[in-house]
């Protein structure tokens, strides 16, 4: 998966520049990086051939770069998206996913023939830490916390409405456990989304995960870069079942027919080896279960 820094710049917006959506050098810039070191998603009968960034002449046929799956046979469907490829400035109307990217996400996770479909996004719902190129407004206010009060200079409303309608397709899953994935937040952590605005998901809330980092310096973690650590923004209603580990680490999912078991693993990139992640046990395990 590609996020801002694939595209060789940080999603930044001020007077004197907006640093996304990508222009023709960054989008070249990500190409070649993903030919050389990335796989692209391979061909896949449900997604189709004309989403951005599919069917490039210069690619093998079918197979996809900014969207795609992880697919095991009927058990599980993993969605990967790159939120800024297709990112638009247009106000209300703005949006991080193109229309046929979203109308592709709903239609699988609307789909009888997998049972479990799992969102992963390159761009993390359920936490903020107040930067432009997130799906919330919320912005560092003078006392250290995030704060909707003031504006985000440049952010887009029509993205949280995008959020939303992604929010409510993931909790509406016909008998699957509504689950989002996701890295870029550089921490570990686990929560409920309860609310969304308006969106009631009470009867059956959205587990929503930060992976976790495999490595970062000591000035790149949220606090450290950001002034704040990763942290729910006012639209939401979170139950925060494990706050934000500003710490290296990631996750394994297991799958079964009926549930799914994460398994969080940390450690410190610093005081301790590479070796050591080969004999590290979970310091968390959580069990989901496919709603009856």
């Amino acid at each position: 998966m590609t996020d801002d820094h694939d595209y060789f710049d940080n999603d930044e917006a001020t007077d004197e520049i907006i640093t996304f959506p990508p222009d023709s050098f960054m989008l070249n810039l990500a190409r070649a990086t993903r030919k050389l070191y990335y796989p692209e998603f391979l061909p896949d009968l449900n997604r189709p051939l004309g989403l951005p960034g599919a069917s490039a002449a210069d690619r093998a046929a079918g197979v996809a770069e900014a969207f795609g799956t992880l697919r095991y046979g009927r058990l599980a469907e993993l969605l990967l998206y790159d939120i800024r490829r297709t990112q638009t400035l247009s106000g209300p109307s703005a949006v991080f996913l193109d229309g046929t990217v979203e109308s592709w996400l709903k239609a699988r996770m609307a789909a009888s023939e997998v049972v479990h479909v799992v969102n992963i996004p390159s761009n993390p719902p359920g936490w903020s830490a107040g930067k432009w190129g997130e799906w919330y407004p919320d912005v560092l206010g003078e006392d250290g916390k995030l704060t909707t009060a003031k504006l985000k200079p440049y952010w887009q409303e029509g993205w949280l409405k995008q959020h939303d309608r992604l929010m409510a397709a993931i909790a509406n899953m016909p008998g699957k456990i509504p689950l989002v994935v996701s890295g870029d937040l550089h921490a570990i952590a686990e929560g409920r989304m309860h609310r969304s605005g308006m969106l009631d998901f009470g009867k059956n809330p959205i587990t929503t995960v930060l992976s976790g980092p495999l490595g970062t310096g000591d000035a790149l973690w949220p606090s450290g870069f950001r002034g704040i650590g990763a942290t729910p923004p006012r639209h939401l209603e979170m139950e925060e079942n494990l706050k934000p580990i500003e710490e290296n680490g990631f996750i394994i999912a297991d799958f079964t027919a009926d549930t799914i078991t994460l398994k969080f693993f940390r450690f410190n990139f610093h005081n301790q080896s590479a070796e050591t992640i080969d004999t590290l046990e979970p310091f968390r395990v959580t069990e989901l279960a496919r709603p009856s």
